[in-house]
C-alpha cells in the first residue's frame, strides 16, 4: 500500500535524478468528468451505483455486476427552477432494488425522491420533487439515519422542522415508507437532542444534549423505555457526538477529546456515563473529527467501521498525512492484506459490502491514480474491476505530492504537501501557493486535476493547513478563532517563506491561488505582502466581509450565520475589524497583476464580491482581469466550465510567471 513521502529539503540531494521533459498534456485530461465516483453496492450485492457526469451534470448510473449493463438514471429538469437540469447531488440504496436520490440545482439541493433501479416508480420525499411550493415552508428532509431494508424499503430521517415551527438543531425523528412516500415521526425529540445514536434495529438509543456551550447525553434500553439522563448538561466544549452502536459488544461508541486534545473514539457505559479508554489514539492527529472530515470521490477519510453481517465495529478509517486503517477484526485484517498485495501501488480503502458480507467494493488510489473500483467476492474468491475513475490519466506522467511540515512565526507547526514536477527535485522551481476553502476545511494526500495541471505545466504547487484546518486536533482548530486576517494568514506567509528559505522556490517566481476561501486568502496575501508573490488569483474569493453578511445563503442559515458571527466578528461590533481585514477595502495595496475568476449563480459568495474588488482595484488605478462564468455556482461546475477556468489560470501564471520547468 503506498503512503505519501516526507520531504525534507536538507535532503534534498536525494533527488538529483536526470531531469526529463515534461509531456505538456491536453487541459482536458484534467477537467473531464470521472467516469465513476461515489459508488455504492446494492444491499444484495448484485448491483453497483455510482455517479458520473454526462451532458454537463452528474447522473446516477446502476451497473449490474453479473451482466456489466449500466443503467442511467436521468433526473430531468426542475419544473419549479425555470426547467434547469437537475443533477443528483447524493444517493443511497434503500433496498436491493430501490434507492433514494437528492436533486440539486446549481449549488441548491432541490429535492428527495426515492425511484427503484431502472429509473420506475418515482416517489417524491420531500423538497420540489412533488412539484409544489408550500407557503408555509417546504417540508426537506435528506439525512438518512437508518436503513431497515424491509418490504417497504423503510428509512429513518432527520425532522429539522423546514415546514414548520422548530430548532433545526433539535431534530424529530421520522420513518419513511421509500415505496408509497408516507412517513411518521416515531421519535420526538424529548428537549435539547442535537445528535442521535441508533442501534442496528433502527432504535434511536442515545441522544447528546446541547445547550449553548453545555453538552450531556440521555440514554434508553430499548424502543418503549423512557429515556433517562446518563450525562447531565455541563459545560464540556461540546465534546461529545454519537459515534454507533456496538451491537456485538454491546456497547455506545461517542467521539470526545482525548488527554492530548485530539478527537478519537471512546465506549461510553450507558449505566454510568463514563468514558473508557480510546480505541485509537495519535499525538498529532485526530482520529474522528468531530466536525468531519473531507472525503475523496464520495470515500469518508475519518470514521468508524461496522460489519453489516457482524454487527459490530471491525474498524476505524482515520487520517494522518494520508489514509489510514486500524482493523480490530481478524477477518478484516487479512482481507486488508490480500488487496494491498494485489494493489501495492495504491492506497486502498473499503468503501461498501453487501449485507451479507461476502461482496466487498474496495477503492484504490494515490496522488498520483484517481483511483479504481474493484469487488472483492469472498464465495467466488475473485476481485475483479468494476470501475476506474478516470482512465485516460496515466500514473506515470503524474506528479508526486509530497508531506511537509514547518513551524509557523509563534512556533505552531503546520502541515501541507509539496507537488513537485515529475522528475525534477525540489530546488529553484516556480511556485503556486494553493490556500484551501473554509477556513474550516483541510487539504489531503490524494489526486487533485488542478494540483496536477499546473504540476504538469511545470509549476511546484505549495498547499498547507493552517490553523482552523480539521485533523490535527482541538488546539489548532481553535487557534483559528478570530484570526481571518491574523495568525491564519501568517501561516500561509510562512509557508511561502520556509519554501524560499528550503530552496524549493524561486523567490522572484511566486503565484498564489485560491478558492472560496482561498481565494480571499490570496488577494490578502496579493495587499499584505505586496513584495512576495507576483501575480494572484481569486476564484469566488471574498473581498468584503461586512457585506457577506447579508449577500451570502449563510444570511438565511441562523446557526451558520451566529457561527460566523463568533469565528470571525460580528457585524454590529466588529465592523471596523472586519473592513480592515476585506481586501475590498485595501486594494490600494495590492501591486501585483490579479485574476478574478467568479461564477455567476454563486449563492455563498455571490458575484457582488467580486464586482466590489474589481471596482476597488480600479480606482486604485490597478484594472485586473476578470471572468464571469455562467451556469456556475460555488465550485467548478463541469468539464466545459472546469476547462475554461483552468485555461484561464494556466494562461494567467505563465503570462506573469513565465513558463514552468520543462
Amino acid at each position: 500500500m503506498k503512503i505519501p513521502r516526507w520531504i525534507v529539503p536538507a535532503l534534498s540531494a536525494a533527488w538529483l535524478v536526470p531531469a526529463q521533459a515534461i509531456e505538456r498534456l491536453p487541459v482536458e485530461v484534467f477537467t473531464k468528468d470521472a467516469l465513476t465516483s461515489r459508488a455504492q453496492l446494492s444491499p444484495d450485492g448484485r448491483r453497483m451505483a455510482f455517479l458520473s457526469g454526462v451532458q454537463d451534470r452528474t447522473m446516477l448510473h446502476i451497473a449490474d455486476l453479473e451482466t456489466n449493463k449500466i443503467t442511467r438514471l436521468d433526473p430531468g429538469g426542475a419544473l419549479l427552477a425555470d426547467d434547469k437540469p437537475k443533477a443528483v447531488g447524493a444517493y443511497t440504496w434503500v433496498g436491493n432494488k430501490r434507492l433514494l436520490i437528492t436533486t440539486t440545482v446549481m449549488d441548491a439541493l432541490y429535492g428527495v425522491i426515492a425511484v427503484d433501479w431502472d429509473g420506475n416508480n418515482g416517489v417524491p420525499i420531500g423538497g420540489y420533487e412533488n412539484n409544489k411550493i408550500s407557503l408555509g415552508g417546504q417540508f426537506f428532509a435528506n439525512e438518512v439515519v437508518h436503513r431497515f431494508f424491509d418490504k417497504d424499503d423503510s428509512v429513518l430521517m432527520l425532522d429539522r422542522h423546514t415546514a414548520g415551527v422548530g430548532n433545526p438543531n433539535r431534530p424529530n425523528i421520522l420513518r419513511f415508507n421509500t415505496d408509497s412516500g408516507l412517513f411518521k415521526t416515531v421519535v420526538k425529540n424529548p428537549g435539547e437532542v442535537a445528535h442521535w445514536g441508533f442501534d442496528f434495529q433502527g432504535v434511536a438509543r442515545f441522544g447528546i444534549l446541547s445547550h449553548g456551550d453545555l453538552t450531556g447525553a440521555v440514554y434508553r434500553e430499548n424502543e418503549k423505555a423512557e429515556w433517562r439522563t446518563i450525562l447531565p448538561l455541563k459545560n464540556r466544549a461540546n465534546q461529545l457526538k454519537p459515534a454507533g452502536f456496538d451491537a456485538a459488544g454491546n456497547r455506545v461508541l461517542v467521539t470526545a477529546l482525548s488527554k492530548d486534545k485530539r478527537w478519537t473514539v471512546f465506549p461510553l457505559d450507558p449505566a454510568t456515563g463514563e468514558l473508557g479508554e480510546p480505541l485509537l489514539t495519535d499525538p498529532v492527529y485526530d482520529i474522528v473529527p468531530n466536525r468531519g472530515m473531507p472525503g475523496i470521490g464520495g470515500i469518508t477519510l475519518a470514521s468508524t467501521i461496522f460489519s453489516p453481517s457482524k454487527q459490530g465495529l471491525v474498524g476505524l478509517r482515520y487520517y494522518t498525512e494520508s489514509l489510514r486503517v486500524k482493523w480490530f477484526d481478524a477477518d478484516y485484517m487479512k482481507y486488508q492484506a490480500a488487496v494491498d498485495r494485489a494493489m501495492p501501488h495504491t492506497i486502498n480503502v473499503l468503501v461498501d459490502q453487501s449485507r451479507d458480507g461476502k461482496q466487498m467494493l474496495w477503492a484504490g488510489m494515490s496522488d498520483q491514480n484517481p483511483g479504481e473500483y474493484r469487488l472483492l467476492d469472498l464465495e467466488k474468491k475473485t476481485f475483479k474491476s468494476v470501475g476506474v475513475a478516470r482512465p485516460w490519466v496515466d500514473p506515470a506522467k503524474m506528479a508526486p505530492m509530497l508531506a511537509i511540515k514547518y513551524p509557523a512565526r509563534d512556533g505552531l507547526v503546520i502541515h501541507g504537501y509539496l507537488t513537485v514536477p515529475a522528475g525534477h527535485e525540489p530546488k529553484g522551481l516556480p511556485l503556486v501557493v494553493m490556500p484551501h476553502g473554509g477556513p474550516w476545511a483541510r487539504d489531503v494526500w490524494g489526486y487533485d486535476p488542478l494540483v496536477q495541471l499546473l504540476a504538469n505545466r511545470g509549476y511546484a504547487v505549495l498547499q498547507m493547513n493552517y490553523r482552523g484546518s480539521l485533523g490535527y486536533g482541538d488546539e489548532l482548530y481553535q487557534q483559528a478563532k478570530r484570526e481571518i486576517g491574523g495568525k491564519i494568514q501568517d501561516d500561509i506567509e510562512d509557508a511561502t517563506r520556509w519554501a524560499i528559505a528550503a530552496g524549493i522556490a524561486d523567490p522572484k517566481r511566486i503565484g498564489i491561488y485560491g478558492m472560496s476561501y482561498g481565494g480571499y486568502s490570496a488577494l490578502f496575501a496579493l495587499g499584505r505582502s505586496p513584495d512576495l508573490y507576483r501575480c494572484g488569483i481569486s476564484m469566488a474569493g471574498v473581498t468584503d466581509w461586512p457585506a457577506i453578511y447579508e449577500d451570502s445563503d449563510v444570511a438565511e442559515n441562523k446557526a451558520a450565520k451566529q457561527y460566523w458571527r463568533e469565528q470571525i466578528g460580528d457585524p454590529a461590533k466588529d465592523q471596523i475589524n472586519l473592513k480592515a481585514i476585506s481586501p475590498a477595502y485595501f486594494a490600494d495595496k495590492i501591486t501585483a497583476p490579479v485574476l478574478i475568476l467568479q461564477g455567476k449563480e454563486d449563492q455563498r459568495v455571490p458575484p457582488d464580491q467580486a464586482r466590489r474588488m474589481i471596482a476597488a482595484l480600479e480606482k486604485a488605478g490597478r484594472a485586473p482581469e476578470s471572468i464571469f462564468i455562467p451556469r456556475i455556482g460555488h465550485n467548478y461546475g463541469q468539464q466545459k466550465e472546469r476547462t475554461e477556468i483552468y485555461k484561464a489560470i494556466i494562461a494567467f501564471l505563465e503570462k506573469h510567471l513565465g513558463p514552468g520547468v520543462p
